[in-house]
């Protein structure tokens, strides 16, 4: 099972920097020989698309692209050049019923009133949620929009990798991922990070699509989720990978809920 030995803050932030991404990529070779959530051994093709296979583990289910797209290591260096900063706004409407369900949800967690949103974008939902009394800080890689989260909402956005925040141990009761984690080249590392910043009993919430929904099974590399990244999706979470991520990050628990359904979108 893939794991990491080395805590240290400097061994944390690099994890996206596009000199290290290219080492690795090399060092990965074209075929994965296990699972780098689970550790199983010898994941099976699936489909394959822009000249890259992508691959899904026996033992938890994950779908992966193993040697990483070559277009993935520019972007992460070039996002501010290739990511349209007022056209990415979600509905707000989806938005105000996402926050108004959490806010009821999440209330038993508020022991210090610490929320952190990874990839908070302009901040429309730490906004609400702050308007529902919690203490809000945001994160996110974008300086333009880290900019708008801060300048236009008033918010604490802090720029960078959440490694590069630096935040001190047990800071947070919530932790909350939307349509994050399928972007993380190594995600193990990145929730034993959560991990470190969260309060004993607190928790942390990840949203992503459903590699094991019956649309998913039924169009399978034709699957919105597949294609809507583009060469940005790269790791896709069934229930049971998302179980699997959360043991290999070192989580008590782990709970997973499927919701939503669309067929075309």
């Amino acid at each position: 099972m893939s794991s990491v030995q080395d805590t240290s803050a400097e061994s944390r932030r690099k994890i996206l920097r596009p000199e290290d991404m290219r080492r690795r990529i090399e060092e990965l070779g074209e075929t994965p020989t296990q699972c780098l959530l689970c550790g199983t051994p010898d994941p099976e093709r699936v489909f394959r698309r822009s000249g890259k296979w992508f691959w899904r583990c026996h033992g938890c289910d994950l779908v992966f692209v193993h040697d990483i797209f070559p277009e993935f290591v520019e972007d992460v260096g070039h996002l501010d050049g290739t990511y349209e900063l007022r056209g990415k706004t979600p509905a707000p409407r989806r938005v105000e019923r996402l926050a108004q369900g959490l806010l009821g949800e999440l209330s038993p967690y508020r022991e210090k009133n610490r929320f952190l949103e990874v990839g908070c974008g302009q901040g429309q939902f730490l906004e609400l949620m702050a308007r529902g009394g919690w203490n809000v800080t945001g994160v996110d890689i974008l300086p333009e929009l880290a900019a708008i989260a801060s300048e236009e909402r008033g918010l604490d956005v802090r720029v960078g990798e959440l490694f590069d925040a630096n935040f001190e141990d047990e800071s947070f009761d919530v932790v909350f991922m939307s349509e994050v984690i399928e972007h993380i080249v190594e995600p193990i590392e990145l929730l034993q990070e959560v991990h470190r910043i969260l309060r004993p009993g607190g928790v942390a919430l990840l949203r992503t699509g459903n590699a094991r929904s019956w649309s998913a099974r039924l169009r399978r590399g034709k699957w919105w989720y597949y294609m809507f990244g583009g060469h940005m999706h790269i790791r896709f979470y069934s229930p049971r990978a998302a179980q699997a991520l959360g043991r290999a990050a070192g989580f008590e628990r782990t709970e997973c809920r499927t919701r939503g359904f669309a067929f075309l979108e």
